[in-house]
């Protein structure tokens, strides 16, 4: 009878096991490790890429700031100028139609080249930005255009009371031919030029001497001269915070 030896295989020790886990969690840890550090490196890469372009989207609006601010801040004076006339000399016509038409031709506005900023929004870009403080900023800038653009509606309606209440002291037949007269002055940046509109050739008549007419123009004007200046003020700030901001990206990412 035939004896037949079983052959038995050796059991591995807990050890081998273990060391093969370790081993091949390592591996993929390192792989997870790499892919993820490349990719951060590339995003790092694209934030400062975009930070550069934010530079000069806030250098634009920088120049914008100062010229529209020329802009309004002619049209609030010559508001100003126009409330005075009315009430002390209103017998110069010629320089009150002026004013008047001035004013209505020179209102602008502020708003922002964001284009960087949205990019690095909905890229999901800024949590890369390794600064609280440049990355608050950066959000608090863009923010505040949102004020800025319901600053604009009450401008716009302001305006609004003046066009229509224009009626009851100015011929539209002069302010017909003052307007063949235009000229844009002062060019310094898009959407900011100075508006400036010949004078009357003659004297031209008021429809209405009215002392409650005169009021009601008056009121208009000087509603739209404080607003506008409020709008301009705010703007102003505004603009102080764009150049802190391009010191601040240029200090943390050492651009020149």
């Amino acid at each position: 009878m035939e004896v037949h030896a079983h052959t038995h295989t050796a059991r591995k020790k807990w050890t081998h096991y273990f060391w093969e886990f370790l081993m091949l969690f390592l591996a993929v840890s390192l792989g997870f490790y790499a892919e993820n550090t490349r990719e951060t490196i590339l995003h790092k890469k694209e934030v400062k890429t975009q930070l550069n372009s934010m530079l000069s989207d806030l250098k634009s609006d920088i120049s914008l700031f100062d010229s529209v601010t020329d802009r309004n801040s002619f049209g609030a004076e010559m508001a100003d100028s126009l409330v005075g006339l009315l009430h002390s000399d209103i017998t110069n016509t010629t320089e009150i139609y002026f004013a008047a038409r001035i004013v209505t031709a020179n209102l602008g506005y502020y708003y922002t080249n964001s284009k960087s900023f949205e990019q690095l929004k909905t890229a999901g870009l800024l949590r890369y930005i390794k600064s609280k403080s440049l990355l608050d900023s950066i959000g608090t800038y863009y923010a505040s255009f949102q004020w800025l653009n319901n600053q604009i509606d009450l401008l716009r309606l302001k305006m609004d009371e003046v066009h229509k209440d224009n009626a009851l002291l100015f011929d539209s037949y002069v302010f017909q031919q003052m307007t063949t007269n235009i000229k844009i002055m002062s060019a310094t940046g898009v959407g900011g030029q100075r508006t400036n509109i010949g004078k009357p050739l003659a004297s031209p008549s008021l429809l209405s001497t009215d002392a409650n007419d005169i009021n009601a123009v008056s009121l208009n004007y000087h509603y739209y001269s404080t607003t506008i200046k409020f709008y301009v003020r705010n703007a102003m700030a505004l603009q102080a915070r764009a150049k802190g901001l391009v010191e601040m990206i240029k200090k943390e990412y050492k651009f020149d």
